[in-house]
């Protein structure tokens, strides 16, 4: 889509791009702080009811055929079967062949009985939670799955005709080594994931990890082997022929995940269950963690209760920046002025100039990116331009 297409459908409020969040898992993990509550079939199918409902509401906002559709969690196969079946036709009728139709999956979940009705559904991507291939390193997050589970889970994929797959990783778990993550890496790519995502552990205020932490059952990896452990991921990555293209994620030239990009370029998207934010018009609106208040709103035809945030100005165009620079091709300038009416480089003069002079931000005529060096330390970047507003 052209710069100037994009920004018409911006300012006419439609958004090419759902994502729907399934709040229920089996359990929930140990470093999470996604909002999601037990599984339970009948607040499955009530909140399912809840979320076609809205899904029809925002019909007239949404421009079909989609480009992507991400159904995320909590853990979307959790849920009973038909439940789940009902949800994903639903949002099959608002795609076509070309739409990137996400599904995320615990590996445990996965089956082929699964496996078909996913595929049976339009479902063409599936982003597996591998988090780790050492038991040790899963019991401490709190997953359920095995390390078995993951290659069972990729076969039964692989059986379905689905060949778009995502593995999620987690690195600098406590007590983590070298030897640990090259192992869940090399056994990772083994099994020849279209994607790979590599995110470094948190640890989240309230979660059962974060009072391990605080009351020194467990002990944070150092920043220089993290450093390490990310830095051994993008070369073995690379050699697996997943191109870096944004600061965690790595695919195919084909298989860069859309959805994901829609977020990083600040493009519209709709949000659908209860958590799930949507950005149209420069207002981002978060519904409330509530599945019930949102059940009770979705069928009884009403907007879910939630917050608003109108973006303007300069705060725009700095969230505009932080997320776009996390992609590894940078920002162009050209089209960042276009849509915001100022260019990067002078709106955040103070620290582009800081940064650049330290050799972090490249400042070339067309684009602003990252260097190589700063990937690691991005986040402090990104949060220093957002600042300056």
């Amino acid at each position: 889509m052209s710069e100037t297409g994009c920004k018409e459908k911006q300012a006419a409020g439609f958004a090419s791009a759902v994502y729907v969040h399934v709040p229920f898992c089996r359990r929930k993990c140990r470093y999470c702080d996604f909002y999601s509550v037990a599984a339970d079939e009948a607040a499955a199918g009530r909140y399912v009811s809840a979320a076609v409902a809205q899904l029809g509401r925002v019909r007239d906002r949404l421009e079909p055929p989609l480009r992507s559709v991400y159904v995320g969690g909590g853990t979307p196969t959790s849920l009973p079967a038909g439940i789940l079946h009902r949800l994903l036709n639903a949002l099959g009728e608002c795609i076509d062949a070309d739409t990137e139709f996400t599904v995320e999956a615990n590996p445990l979940t996965v089956t082929r009985d699964l496996a078909g009705r996913l595929a049976d559904c339009g479902v063409n991507r599936v982003s597996i939670g591998a988090q780790s291939f050492e038991p040790g390193e899963l019991r401490l997050l709190g997953r359920l799955h095995t390390p078995e589970d993951i290659p069972r889970s990729v076969e039964a994929l692989r059986g379905a005709g689905l060949d778009n797959i995502n593995l999620d990783l987690i690195y600098g778990i406590p007590a983590q080594t070298g030897e640990s993550w090259s192992h869940t890496l090399r056994r990772a790519l083994e099994l020849g994931p279209e994607h790979l995502s590599c995110y470094a552990l948190s640890f989240p205020a309230g979660t059962p990890i974060e009072a391990d932490l605080r009351h020194g059952r467990v002990t944070a990896v150092d920043d220089s082997t993290q450093r390490h452990f990310y830095e051994s991921a993008r070369s073995s990555a690379a050699r697996a022929g997943l191109a870096q293209y944004e600061l965690s994620n790595f695919a195919r030239d084909d298989r860069r995940c859309i959805h994901n990009i829609t977020y990083w370029e600040n493009m519209p998207y709709v949000g659908i269950g209860p958590a799930a934010s949507g950005y149209i018009d420069g207002v981002r609106r978060t519904a409330a963690a509530d599945v019930d208040a949102y059940v009770d709103a979705g069928l009884g035809g009403l907007e879910p209760p939630g917050e608003s945030e109108q973006l303007t100005g300069s705060r725009r165009a700095a969230e505009a920046l932080m997320l776009g620079l996390r992609m590894i091709r940078g920002v162009g300038r050209r089209g960042f002025k276009y849509r915001y009416d100022v260019d990067p480089v002078d709106a955040f003069a103070r620290t582009v100039s800081r940064y650049a002079a330290d050799g972090y931000l490249l400042v070339e005529p067309d684009r602003l990116r990252l260097a190589a060096d700063a990937y690691f330390v991005a986040d402090t970047i990104l949060s220093d331009l957002l600042n300056e507003t």
